[in-house]
């Protein structure tokens, strides 16, 4: 079974989805303090192949998911960014992972818009939420940037976090 995973093209990044050849800049991103507030870091090979093949397993289920983003001018892998909703979600939920090296340059709000676009107008997924850990600043600062707002407290996963609503996006 191929699966037919859209591309979304950007100014600057190309939204694609995972391929094998990606995994070691997920294991290397998997095995970072970058995923702290995600259960992270893990340094286990195994357990980071099996949360890479789940993203192809939630393109299958759901017809939609995290989507590479990837430069345009080099081909580089940035990070993930996507909709996603495990069976424990309330709902979907917009998410973004931007890899070591390449934060603060804007790729996440880029991606982030045209993946939470894209879901709206594909699926009609929205307004969607983000679940973000109280000390993740730095998410929380671009849940607002996308025009996010709290909206409460809740627990995933044993896990306290803040849910912040995302517009929709024509009023963005």
């Amino acid at each position: 079974m191929m699966l037919q995973i859209p591309a979304l093209d950007t100014e600057r990044l190309i939204l694609r989805g995972p391929r094998e050849e990606d995994f070691e800049a997920v294991l290397a991103f998997q095995a970072s303090p970058r995923t702290e507030f995600i259960g992270g870091p893990s340094t286990d090979r195994w357990q980071a192949w099996r949360g890479f093949l789940a993203q192809f397993g939630h393109w299958a289920l759901r017809g939609y998911g995290f989507f590479t983003c990837e430069l345009r001018a080099t081909g580089q892998v940035v990070g993930r960014v996507g909709v996603i909703n495990h069976e424990m979600w309330p709902e979907p939920e917009l998410g973004w992972h931007l890899f070591d090296g390449f934060e603060g340059k804007g790729y996440a709000t880029e991606a982030a818009f045209a993946a939470r676009n894209w879901a709206f107008q594909e699926h009609g997924l929205g307004p969607l939420v983000s679940h973000l850990h109280p000390d993740n600043t730095a998410s929380i600062a671009l849940a607002e940037r996308l025009g996010a707002t709290f909206e409460r407290e809740a627990d995933l996963l044993g896990e306290h976090h803040l849910i912040y609503r995302h517009p929709r996006p024509e009023a963005a």
